[in-house]
């Protein structure tokens, strides 16, 4: 079995003390490559330098949600700089999260329209964060989505609805371990609706981690256990859903080029 992992942050000191042997486990699981997301400046700088030392990793460079208030010019200019290199495979992770409450709604917004014009200068993939924020997410990518290449739902946290608008706008869905929370039941509703074509894997870690390790970090070499949940619910096979994601993440992300 092969797996790809579409979003993950090991750039964060979760992994610190046990990096290597982390990528180690990922390896001995059928883990062969790995989408690592950065999340602002410096996290962006990580997982490009990453790279370099490691083919493995593909790295994607955004500017998260949460970070919107530390986002500048010079920010903006450092981003743009750091996705023209050859080695990134994706735009984000951008969106919008009000989990925590509206208090900077506008500001995510605002900086949501300014990465989605970003994203489409630079015609890569977009990776999208989107949190109890629905409504608004779809009226600013609804008008915005002509000029984009690609773009996918990370850790999707939707349900049916969801996903009906989502495939109106040819996105892309990945899952994560909430999909083995049997109180996920929306995500789980909406895991077996995602087209063939359209449907990824991940773990977000350190974050989400499946059941029967909920409360634990998260690591890639997991993933096996996202994927039986996701082929139970879809009604096929662990191995058969590796392949397909596979296939469909080194599509989406242009993983076989030279």
């Amino acid at each position: 079995m092969e797996i790809i992992d579409t979003h993950c942050h090991l750039f964060l000191e979760d992994f610190d003390a046990d990096r290597e042997e982390v990528l180690a486990r990922a390896a001995e699981a059928g883990v062969v490559r790995i989408v690592n997301v950065g999340l602002e400046t410096e996290s962006n700088r990580l997982v490009v330098e990453t790279a370099r030392l490691n083919p493995v990793l593909a790295p994607a460079v955004g500017w998260h949600p949460h970070n919107v208030r530390d986002l500048t010019d010079e920010g903006l200019e450092t981003l743009a700089g750091l996705s023209l290199d050859p080695s990134v495979v994706a735009f984000g992770e951008i969106g919008l999260d009000y989990y925590h409450g509206l208090e900077h709604a506008g500001l995510q917004r605002a900086a949501l329209r300014t990465l989605l014009g970003l994203a489409a200068k630079r015609r890569l993939p977009v990776v999208v964060h989107c949190r109890d924020a629905w409504d608004d997410f779809f009226e600013i990518l609804e008008p915005a989505r002509s000029s984009l290449k690609d773009v996918v739902l990370h850790c999707f946290s939707g349900g049916p609805a969801e996903v009906e608008k989502a495939c109106g706008l040819d996105c892309y869905f990945s899952f994560s371990g909430t999909v083995t929370y049997p109180k996920a039941v929306p995500v789980r509703e909406a895991c077996p609706l995602v087209p063939e074509d359209r449907i990824l894997v991940e773990t977000d870690a350190p974050y989400l981690a499946p059941l029967p390790r909920r409360g634990r970090r998260n690591e890639p070499s997991f993933l096996p256990s996202h994927l039986e949940a996701m082929a139970a619910l879809r009604g096929t096979g662990a191995e058969e859903l590796a392949g397909l994601t596979g296939q469909n993440a080194r599509r989406l992300f242009n993983l076989d080029r030279a």
